[in-house]
């Protein structure tokens, strides 16, 4: 029998006002667009999403992730929600809601005790470290996953209780779904070992025999993972220190996290490495010490419930402690994601302990709340975004070189060129830097600066994307030969490099070989349907061929993807001269845009 509304409110009713407090604070994503740090990448300019391609997703690696299940998620809202990102957030902030419902329920179960279920639901919902996870569209690799850790873990305790093999299997079968969505979630064996050790007390032998399946699958997705990091150059070779400075780095970082889960202020997307490494060093070595005394009283104390706290959140930091350096921060919010639960329960115990009551947390939620809500205003935009990282960090190479591309795309020239002077300054030996500076040395229409760019992030790392922007800037400045060698470099490594074919269909077009231009365009088109240029560049052709109807196709398809492309209004003027059709519309929308050709082209047809 179902209990009535007004029961279920008086019963959950604080937890309910956090759940709707949360669902306030994180709907202003609903009204952001998405960054164009991985978004594009991983969803919007991914072929794969878009054609929701199920074969590529469970063969494929994106980011450094194979996470198919993640991909299929993504490519539905895609196909729901088409170019709009309002649906994205929606089910980042879903899920979010959906995880902190899991995570009650498990501290229940847990600890069977409010105080603490409730703690830990209220900071995992609403602390400002959150913002990254529910915010960033890319991330729905962690909500996703969380998902799936947390029914795992749940369905397991549910075989502990009941001994029913559909229990068991359902609990297998959730963690292979996790590791399916982001295989950081492979710590999971760890975790229900500890607490089979720990707290249930059960003899090891009991303990490894059921943990067989469960830790068979974490080494495969670890293997997995580590070749698709690798693969994807995400393992940070700039990083790879002794395993002694790893180490303390790794106890720096836990310091770290520690600190932003109890004050979370001067929070960043990106924390870089230290400048210096002695001081950072010597406090890591100190703070894995104290850890492992800490850990050691516990044992001896007895203290089941806070030594497994203790536990949850260091094994599911192991992980992103950059024991194995991948990417470029030595610690991040979004890797805090999971972790937060166990500080969460930790809080709640010493809550209990110091016979602290519910008002308290209230309190403490609403604070946490308006910090949150602040927080989000950081993702409005890739420039706000960024713009906060280096007001906290000004040397951040990633931040100065993610800014500049920002400001490219918003066509902020100076200011874009601006942050990449100032990244090549601060790491020289970046390709990265070079490269993009090239880039809008090509799009301000200075191709000899481009070139002189692209040839030092080559010298630096044979960098590939560099030698299909040098081959663009060898087409500028008419150089077809080195613009010919520099496009089939890379496609001899990168077939399925459609800038590359683009180039390479520019060169053919200019030395008049049509056939071999259109094959160059026709595989750009395949590769990627959304981009108009390809479509106005292969009407072009197909003009040349006198193949006008085709034509005229490719020109009213280019104008559907880009209607700011005026110079294709006025071809498409002249293949409706030679189709006999009226060609008015077309010419006066480009010679209103003053491109000269159209202007006489209207006076002559239409006036």
């Amino acid at each position: 029998m179902r209990e009535p509304a007004s029961q279920v409110l008086k019963k959950h009713g604080f937890l309910i006002f956090h759940f709707v407090l949360a669902a306030v604070v994180y709907g202003r994503f609903l009204f952001f667009g998405h960054t164009h740090w991985d978004d594009p990448e991983l969803v919007f300019k991914n072929r794969d999403v878009n054609d929701f391609n199920i074969a590529a997703f469970f063969t494929s690696h994106y980011t450094g992730n194979y996470m198919p299940l993640t991909m299929i998620l993504h490519s539905i809202v895609r196909q729901l929600s088409g170019a709009a990102d309002w649906g994205h957030h929606l089910l980042n902030i879903v899920l979010h809601l959906a995880n902190g419902w899991l995570v009650f329920n498990l501290g229940k179960k847990l600890f069977s005790n409010t105080t603490i279920a409730y703690t830990g639901t209220v900071l995992f919902l609403l602390h400002p470290m959150q913002v990254e996870s529910v915010g960033w569209i890319a991330e729905l690799k962690n909500m996703l996953s969380t998902s799936f850790y947390l029914l795992a873990f749940l369905r397991y305790l549910n075989w502990k209780e009941t001994k029913t093999n559909r229990a068991y299997l359902l609990s297998l079968l959730f963690f292979i779904a996790a590791c399916l969505s982001k295989s950081s979630v492979i710590v999971l064996p760890l975790v229900i070992i500890v607490w089979d050790t720990i707290v249930r007390k059960e003899r090891v032998s009991v303990i490894w025999l059921n943990k067989i399946p469960f830790l068979a699958i974490s080494i495969l997705f670890g293997i997995i993972n580590l070749r698709a990091q690798a693969a994807d150059l995400y393992i940070n070779a700039a990083h790879e220190f002794p395993y002694y400075e790893r180490a303390g780095f790794a106890g720096f970082a836990l310091l770290k996290y520690l600190q932003l889960f109890a004050l979370p202020y001067n929070l960043s997307v990106i924390y870089p490495y230290p400048e210096t490494k002695t001081g950072p060093l010597l406090i890591g070595f100190v703070v894995l010490l104290l850890s492992a005394t800490l850990i050691i009283y516990l044992l001896r104390k007895k203290n089941a419930v806070f030594l497994f706290s203790v536990a949850f959140m260091l094994a599911n930091l192991l992980l992103v402690l950059q024991l194995i350096p991948f990417g470029e921060a030595l610690y991040a919010d979004r890797y805090a994601y999971l972790p937060v639960i166990g500080f969460g329960w930790l809080m709640g115990l010493g809550m209990q302990k110091l016979n602290l009551n519910v008002p308290v947390l209230a309190g403490i939620a609403l604070l946490l709340s308006v910090i949150t809500f602040a927080r989000c205003e950081v993702w409005r935009s890739g420039i706000t975004l960024y713009s906060d990282i280096l007001n906290k960090f000004p040397n951040s190479f990633v931040a100065l070189n993610s800014l500049g591309a920002e400001y490219m795309f918003n066509n902020q020239h100076e200011k874009s060129l601006a942050c990449y002077t100032r990244a090549v300054s601060i790491s020289p030996s970046n390709p990265k830097a070079y490269y993009n500076r090239g880039l809008l040395y090509i799009k301000t229409n200075n191709p000899a600066r481009a070139i002189n760019d692209f040839d030092k992030s080559i010298q630096l790392a044979n960098y590939t994307k560099a030698f299909t922007g040098r081959a663009t800037a060898y087409f500028m400045v008419g150089d077809i030969s080195k613009a010919l060698s520099d496009a089939n470099h890379v496609l001899s490594s990168e077939p399925g490099n459609a800038r590359a074919h683009y180039v390479a269909g520019n060169c053919y077009n200019e030395l008049n070989r049509l056939g071999e231009a259109l094959n160059e365009y026709n595989a750009c088109i395949a590769l990627d349907i959304e981009e108009a240029e390809y479509y106005f560049k292969r009407a072009i052709v197909m003009g040349k061929k006198q193949d006008f109807k085709a034509c005229l196709g490719d020109l009213d398809i280019c104008l559907m993807l880009n209607p700011s492309l005026f110079e294709a209004y006025y071809w498409r003027g002249v293949v409706k001269v030679n189709l006999h059709q009226d060609p008015c519309t077309d010419f006066k929308t480009a010679a209103q845009k003053n491109i000269e050709p159209a202007v006489k082209a209207y006076y002559k047809y239409c006036n």
